[in-house]
């Protein structure tokens, strides 16, 4: 047997064997194709929601005549909102950042058709997406004239032809005056809340502030103008290089590093727990099922250690390369597409210092966490001394989480410049801190706290596995543990 203390065949074969008995699974596939079935399914659940949606034929019995016409015009001036609102959005993926402002001037000068023909002409393919129907609800004119009329209608006894083909009545929204005042009623067999009902809520609502504002001279077209036009508080940061207009203002640009570090953080705290819960799964079912008893014929402890990180190390990577993925594909195309701001904040966001240190983090907090989850592997006798064991660990992970909210609200926070220094959160705090460009010191002092922590915890958890597996786990190994500590290091010095 060679002298080296770790075979690297024998630990490849470890790491490769733990590797291929996940990647075979359904649930490793389905956790791994999981966001471009997310993605697939956020497209088409929308299409075909709004094609299995019927349309709903309602109609307006106005016998004031003075509010039916206007309802009418509101449902399109609320379609052509929305629809405008599309267009937007479709236009900050599919528009150039230097044709926006082209965009943008033929949509509020040449009105929807135009703007929907030029995104067209530059993506046809968001032809299909942009070619939905505007609403499920369509006014017919009463048949009748009186609401005891339309009542059968509402029932369904009677019929609408429309189009020669026969129609149920959806509903009627009948406005009428009582008692001097005007009084509105829908009505309908289907229980669920109508858009007619929000539609004629929203106009009498409107119509009642402009009747209001009207009383005291005043405009209310013109009063939202002046809302709009009201003075705005700018914030400024004197520590900012002055921009290009000669200021200091905070923009978007700015906050959005913050954003895409919490994302980030989220993502490694994510990516290390699944692996570390992994190993400890592993771990648990290969004691039990006497498994690791048979590595040990051929293979020394700290190559099943070593080859257990890797090996799950190496699948936690695979089941990431999906999110890696499209997250450089989104990131690429907002660097191309997105308005000038938000494609320089996210440039501004992968710093040369977030690509160095992310990568260091990620490793270093992944051999910190797997390592102390392997130890409890080893420990736990069961499957419920593992969920036992786990529990602290878990709640420890979930409360050092907690500094990604801080470092978006607060950046000078001295927790969490604290928290860089305590090692099971110093991989999140670290990175949520990165955008506010602490001192390089800093940030090596933190990667040198997790290089020291991880070079203990591999060596405690060494030993706790190596004690583990033979004592059989629980109180055992722990004494087992220290007696060969004492015997080792106390008695050999009292016999020196």
């Amino acid at each position: 047997m060679s002298s080296f203390p770790i075979s690297p065949r024998r630990t490849y074969l470890i790491a490769r064997r733990d590797f291929l008995g996940y990647i075979k699974t359904w649930g490793f596939w389905l956790t791994a194709l999981g966001p471009f079935l997310g993605i697939i399914f956020g497209i088409l659940f929308p299409l075909v929601l709004s094609q299995s949606e019927p349309t709903r034929y309602a109609t307006i019995l106005d016998e004031t005549g003075l509010h039916a016409r206007a309802i009418e015009e509101l449902l399109i001036t609320n379609n052509n909102k929305e629809l405008e609102n599309i267009l937007r959005s479709a236009a900050r993926v599919t528009i150039p950042q230097k044709d926006k402002e082209a965009f943008n001037k033929v949509l509020d000068e040449q009105g929807l058709d135009a703007a929907r023909e030029l995104i067209l002409n530059t993506s046809p393919v968001m032809a299909k997406l942009l070619n939905l129907p505007d609403t499920k609800l369509v006014f017919v004119t009463p048949p009748v004239d009186t609401m005891e009329q339309l009542k059968p209608y509402v029932l369904g006894t009677e019929k609408l032809t429309i189009e020669n083909q026969e129609q149920s009545l959806g509903g009627v929204l009948h406005i009428y005056e009582a008692d001097g005042e005007a009084k509105a009623e829908f009505w309908s067999t289907s229980p669920n809340k109508s858009e007619l009902v929000s539609l004629a809520n929203q106009y009498f609502a409107d119509a009642a502030s402009q009747k209001y504002m009207a009383a005291a001279g005043l405009n209310r077209k013109q009063a939202l103008q002046e809302r709009k036009n009201a003075l705005r508080v700018s914030t400024l940061n004197p520590a900012k290089q002055v921009g290009d207009d000669g200021s200091q203002t905070v923009t978007a640009k700015d906050r959005i590093p913050y954003i895409v570090a919490a994302g980030l953080s989220m993502m490694l705290w994510f990516s290390v727990f699944t692996g570390a819960y992994m190993l400890l799964m592993s771990m648990v079912e290969e004691k039990i099922n006497k498994v690791l008893e048979m590595l040990l014929a051929t293979t020394r402890f700290s190559e099943i250690f070593l080859g257990k990180l890797l090996g799950v190390a190496a699948l936690t990577l695979a089941s990431l390369l999906p999110w890696i993925f499209l997250g450089a594909l989104g990131f690429y195309g907002a660097t191309q597409f997105a308005d000038g701001a938000i494609a320089d904040g996210l440039i501004q966001a992968m710093s040369t210092k977030m690509l160095i240190f992310l990568p260091v983090f990620f490793i270093l907090g992944y051999v910190f966490y797997g390592s102390i989850f392997i130890a409890l592997g080893a420990l736990a006798e069961s499957m419920q001394d593992a969920s036992t064991l786990m529990t602290p660990v878990v709640l420890l992970l979930t409360a050092c989480i907690m500094v990604v909210p801080i470092g978006v609200a607060f950046p000078d926070s001295p927790l969490l410049t604290a928290a860089a220094w305590f090692p099971f959160s110093a991989p999140f705090a670290a990175v949520i801190r990165l955008p506010s460009d602490p001192p390089l010191w800093e940030t090596l002092g933190s990667v040198l706290v997790l290089i020291t922590s991880s070079a203990l915890v591999i060596w405690g958890s060494a030993h706790m596995f190596r004690y583990g597996i033979l004592s059989g786990g629980g109180a055992a190994a722990i004494k087992a543990w220290g007696k060969a500590w004492f015997s080792r290091i106390v008695l050999r010095r009292k016999n020196g």
